[in-house]
Formats: C-alpha cells, sequence, structure tokens
C-alpha cells in the first residue's frame, strides 16, 4: 500500500523500465495434505488403542495378510514421495544428508525414550529416513531409467522371497538383518528397500501433479491407482502380501491404495473446493512429524505403562472394553489435533 508521506520518485528512478513481475507459486495442493493427515490420524489410531478389542482392522497382521492398520504408514510414506518434485531441498545433496541424519536422529531419541538406553533400532522414522535415502539416489538415474531399477528392485525382492522363505522365523528379511547384526522387525534395515518403491510411486504421482494439476492429474493418478493395486493382486499369489517383509506385492497393493485415495482427496480438494470437513486432517498433515513424536513421547512412552491402563480399566468397567478401546485413540487424536492447531494458528510448521 503507498502512503502520502513517501517522497515522489527521482527522474532516473522513473526512467527504470519496470521489474519483471515474480513468477507465480504454484498453488498448494490440498488434497495432499489431507491424505498426509489422515495418514497419521491412522497412526494415532493404531498405536494409541485402548485395548484390544478395538476391531481387527485397526490391528496389524501377524504375517502375511492386510488390515487397514497396514496400510496407513504405506500411504504415509507415498505422501513423502509425493511432495519431493515440488522441494528444492531434495534437489541438494547435503540438504538430503543432513535431512536423512536428523530424521534418523529423532528417530532414536524417540525409540529410546519409548523402551530405555540400550535398545537398538531408529523405529518408524529411522524407517522413513532409509527409505527417502535409498528414493533418492534411484532418482539420481536418468528418468528414463528409474521405473526400470524400481521394477528390477521389486524382482529381486520377489527371486528373494521365493528362494530364501517368508515364514515369521526364516526370510530374506532375517537374513539381510543379522547380517547388519541387528534384530529382525518391520522397521529394520531390510524394509527400507521396498519401501523406497513406495516412495518413488508417490514421486511419480508428484511429478503428474506438478505437470497439469486438475483433471489430467486426476486421470493419472486414479488410472495409475488402479495398475498398481491390479498388479500387486497378481502378485500375491506368488508372493504373499505381507508388511513386516514389505514384500514386492505389499508395496504395490498399498500403493495402488494410497494413489487413488489421493485421486480422490485431490477431486474432493484442489477441485471440488471442499474445505471445511478436510480442515483437521490438514492441521495435522502440516505438522506430521510433532503429531507423531509427540504421540510417541506422550501418549505412548509418558502415559502407554501407567495411565493408559488405568484409563482402560475404568471406562471398560463403565461402559465395556469396546468403548474403552475407542475412547483412548479418539483423545490422542482430539489432543495432539489441538497442538497442531494452535501451532498453526502461529505459523509454526515443524520440519525436519
Amino acid at each position: 500500500m503507498t502512503s502520502h508521506l513517501v517522497a515522489p520518485p527521482r527522474a532516473a528512478e522513473v526512467a527504470r523500465p519496470p521489474a519483471a513481475p515474480a513468477p507465480a507459486t504454484a498453488p498448494r495442493l490440498r488434497g495432499v495434505d489431507a491424505l498426509r493427515g489422515l495418514a497419521v490420524v491412522g497412526m494415532l489410531v493404531v498405536d494409541n488403542r485402548g485395548n484390544d478389542s478395538i476391531t481387527p482392522q485397526l490391528q496389524h497382521t501377524g504375517w502375511d495378510g492386510l488390515h487397514v492398520a497396514d496400510v496407513v504408514f504405506p500411504v504415509f510414506l507415498l505422501v513423502v514421495g509425493v511432495s519431493m518434485p515440488f522441494s528444492r531441498r531434495a534437489a541438494r545433496p547435503r540438504d538430503v544428508l543432513t535431512r536423512v541424519l536428523k530424521l534418523a536422529l529423532l528417530g532414536w531419541l524417540v525409540v529410546t525414550a519409548k523402551y530405555g538406553p540400550g535398545v537398538v533400532g531408529a523405529g518408524v522414522l529411522g524407517h522413513i529416513a532409509g527409505a527417502y535415502l535409498l528414493c533418492w539416489l534411484l532418482l539420481r538415474l536418468p528418468r528414463a531409467v528409474q521405473p526400470v531399477a524400481a521394477a528390477a528392485l521389486l524382482a529381486g525382492l520377489t527371486v528373494a522371497t521365493r528362494v530364501a522363505g517368508a515364514a515369521p522365523d526364516r526370510s530374506w528379511g532375517h537374513l539381510v538383518d543379522g547380517a547388519l547384526g541387528l534384530p529382525f522387525s518391520a522397521e529394520a534395515p531390510h524394509s527400507y528397500l521396498g519401501s523406497a518403491v513406495t516412495v518413488y510411486l508417490g514421486v511419480l504421482a508428484g511429478r503428474a501433479l506438478q505437470r497439469a494439476p486438475g483433471r489430467p492429474a486426476l486421470v493419472r493418478l486414479a488410472g495409475g491407482g488402479a495398475a498398481v493395486l491390479a498388479a500387486g493382486l497378481a502378485l500375491a499369489p506368488l508372493v504373499p502380501v505381507n508388511k513386516r517383509l514389505w514384500s514386492p506385492s505389499f508395496v504395490l497393493v498399498t500403493a495402488g491404495i494410497a494413489l487413488l485415495a489421493l485421486a480422490a482427496l485431490h477431486w474432493l480438494a484442489d477441485q471440488r473446493g471442499v474445505r471445511r470437513p478436510l480442515r483437521p486432517a490438514e492441521v495435522l498433515g502440516a505438522n506430521a512429524i510433532v503429531a507423531f513424536v509427540f504421540s510417541e513421547l506422550v501418549f505412548r512412552a509418558a502415559l502407554g505403562d501407567t495411565v493408559q491402563p488405568a484409563v482402560d480399566g475404568w471406562v471398560s468397567s463403565v461402559a465395556g472394553a469396546a468403548a474403552s478401546a475407542w475412547l483412548y485413540p479418539i483423545a490422542s487424536v482430539a489432543v495432539i489435533g489441538a497442538v497442531c492447531a494452535a501451532l498453526l494458528r502461529r505459523g509454526v510448521v515443524v520440519r525436519v
């Protein structure tokens, strides 16, 4: 806004040609934010359930198979990939390595706070760091070679599964983690291989949105999601869908579901302009790291062994175990959502 107190410009300033207008920034894709936030809600509900009386779909499968709970983290990882084409940091090696180290360190601190000193593992955040780094290395290849390399990685994992087996006590994942001197777990390094492809499929979705948001991207996302899901289902009889191994069929099935969800939210939020129902998810998605770390440190590490069992016992005696199973996760979503909303009102968005 021009003020009448500003002195009139000198002749030299008037003669100077006007500066070129700054390039318009691309509009923020609210559908991506909403999907990230819904993945956060899913993680909070799955991790903070009051007891095992909650629906089985919100509990991880023991080994082979797929529940809703098993889809949540792959959706989040796919959104990590969607964001990469829009991020300047993802193009700078130093920034990438710094981010990977920060995520790994924060993951180790969270695991230590939950389980005590001496526990080996970087947890969920370490898993994100490993998958992100491997995907970034994949993106250093010529663009035409990248999908071939991703397909070759899935083919190699398929062969490894068929040769080494996929039993709870014996698999290629056990061999990889054991060779690194680490115990086998869902977040151990073997899982970074398949999940890097999950992130890469998100990169492809991000490129589609970057190239032509709107109807063209919607067609690409929906068509690609359906094709990837069909490929995963076709592969499942050969290689079971298994989250703990992050098997090739698991990669494809969950990525297909995530891409279809992204297409739906892109249509609702960015094309139809739906705002109010998606706003809570966007708030959580804006500070996803805060939401996850707060949940792990407060609701699991600090309250998980004392307050949570006491609340579960009291609510179960009054309203039944099923009601108690839902109360704790709903409370965690409400409290963490309020924290994230307060941060966003102050313009605070924490990124690692």
